[in-house]
């Protein structure tokens, strides 16, 4: 059980990481003409075709799974991979980087607790819920949106970015798909593209690519340099996401996913030059913090011993394996 925490947890931090340089990444290819639906067909087309010989291999004598769940598949190409990134390129369009991401982070992980509460009557403890307090508190440290004008519009777009993020935690972390990791990222990379490309087709996220040097990482290179690492990293980020998902669960998952902002800013000073200051770091501090907090509440809620009918004291873990074992008839 230790073992499976701690290979969530680093499958979740490489995830994060790879999802944090994939931003300058992308913005580096901004500042030479890319427009946000270039940079999201070229990432989810790239992957799905990376990922498309994996994908068949895992999928030998598993395509009564696909068929099973292909709902889920599709939801998830167009929702946790499409969806996500058009909505928060969107938000872009409206809103400050720091705010778009800010409301992105945010808003996934308090979607997420309150849907468990409403439809799973999962209620948050004390510890997760001061895990949820500590977590977004060092968020609001790293990003410093004092001077951000805000628009309705942005926001709506951002917090929708954040409903399909939260449906990206809670679709990779259900058991009862099993879709090996890889098959169901190049399922769903797949399906991303094709809605990317109708996205494109019918202007409403129009790409337009230019293939011409630029400065990243301090020298100066060609546009294929950053394209190829954005493909790699969108890879990276989902098929150890899911991993670390099926690990962790979706809400110590979307949690970890925190981890992001410190990781970004970090990234963006090694590939953008710009510095880190020293609220950024007690900010990432923070948000390390409160990821223990809501580990800590999650492993509590689940050992906290339940009151039976005979007045005997049980986990919550011991009890939901008595209700799934068969009972006896007596005579």
């Amino acid at each position: 059980m230790r073992r499976g925490v701690i290979l969530g947890f680093m499958c979740m931090l490489l995830s994060t990481f790879f999802f944090a340089v994939a931003g300058p990444v992308a913005k580096a290819l901004y500042g030479i003409g890319w427009t946000p639906g270039s940079v999201v067909m070229m990432r989810l087309t790239g992957a799905a075709l990376i990922l498309l010989v994996p994908t068949v291999v895992a999928l030998r004598g598993r395509w009564g799974e696909v068929r099973r769940n292909w709902k889920t598949v599709a939801a998830y190409g167009v929702v946790s991979m499409a969806g996500v990134q058009a909505f928060f390129f969107l938000a872009l369009e409206h809103l400050s980087v720091a705010v778009a991401i800010l409301l992105e982070m945010m808003g996934a992980p308090l979607i997420i607790v309150f849907w468990l509460w409403a439809r799973a009557q999962k209620r948050p403890g004390l510890i997760t819920s001061v895990g949820v307090i500590v977590s977004l508190l060092g968020v609001v440290l790293v990003l410093d949106f004092r001077n951000a004008s805000l628009s309705w519009i942005g926001i709506l777009m951002a917090l929708a970015a954040a409903a399909c993020f939260a449906s990206y935690f809670l679709v990779s972390s259900d058991h009862t798909i099993k879709l090996p990791p890889i098959a169901f990222t190049g399922l769903g990379m797949g399906i991303g593209a094709l809605a990317a490309v109708l996205a494109n087709i019918s202007q409403i996220m129009p790409a337009r690519f230019v293939t011409s040097d630029l400065d990243f990482a301090g020298l100066r290179v060609s546009w294929i340099v950053p394209a190829l690492l954005l493909i790699v990293f969108t890879v990276g980020a989902y098929v150890f996401g899911i991993i670390g998902l099926r690990y962790l669960g979706a809400t110590v998952g979307s949690f970890v996913n925190l981890t992001e902002v410190p990781f970004s800013a970090i990234a963006a000073w090694i590939l953008l030059a710009e510095t880190l200051t020293p609220l950024q770091m007690l900010g990432g501090t923070i948000i390390v913090g409160g990821i223990v907090l809501v580990k800590w509440g999650d492993i509590d809620s689940a050992t906290r011993p339940l009151k039976t009918h005979s007045g005997k004291r049980k986990t919550t873990a011991s009890r939901q394996a008595s209700l799934s074992s068969p009972r006896r008839r007596t005579p």
